[in-house]
């Protein structure tokens, strides 16, 4: 999407925080954030929802390198290398010195996100389903469907939605 932010064809997107600094760097001052909408269906307002998640850091107890993994997992967790993240990539810190910076609440994006939360689903899913919505979009927006039907597009997304992770 970031591409065509840039050159102007949207204008407005749903997205996550993850592409914050492309949103930045296409509309300046005129990039903005917000929880999702809601919208009325059958007469009943419907609040849309999404995922939630986190990023989590681990080490294996069991590794003949385990004091060398648990001090990368404390450097890249620490409230400096956390602030560090959040100045250059607008990410949340997950340190909670960090995150209590004034600065992280006047960031749109976080702001939304925290707001949307209370609608959210945890995520448990994983990149075959991100990688088929991503290529079931591209091919929506490209307007050219490769002469599948509607049905054959929601087939081949649902099976690469499905697909074995196992190799």
């Amino acid at each position: 999407m970031a591409d065509k932010m840039k050159s102007g064809e949207v204008i407005a997107g749903i997205s996550g925080v993850w592409d914050v600094m492309n949103a930045k760097e296409a509309w300046g001052a005129d990039y903005g954030a917000c929880k999702l909408p809601a919208y009325t269906c059958a007469g009943r307002e419907v609040q849309m929802a999404s995922f939630t998640g986190y990023k989590m850091m681990g080490v294996n107890a069991y590794s003949k390198n385990k004091d060398w993994a648990c001090k990368l997992a404390d450097w890249m967790t620490n409230e400096e290398n956390q602030k560090i993240r959040f100045t250059e990539r607008n990410q949340g810190p997950s340190n909670i010195n960090a995150a209590a910076s004034p600065d992280v609440k006047k960031v749109a994006a976080i702001q939304a996100v925290i707001d949307q939360s209370k609608y959210g689903t945890l995520q448990r899913v994983g990149n075959s389903y991100w990688d088929a919505c991503k290529s079931f979009a591209d091919t929506i927006l490209s307007g050219n469907t490769g002469g599948l039907s509607e049905q054959e597009l929601m087939d081949v997304l649902v099976d690469g939605i499905t697909a074995s992770t196992v190799k």
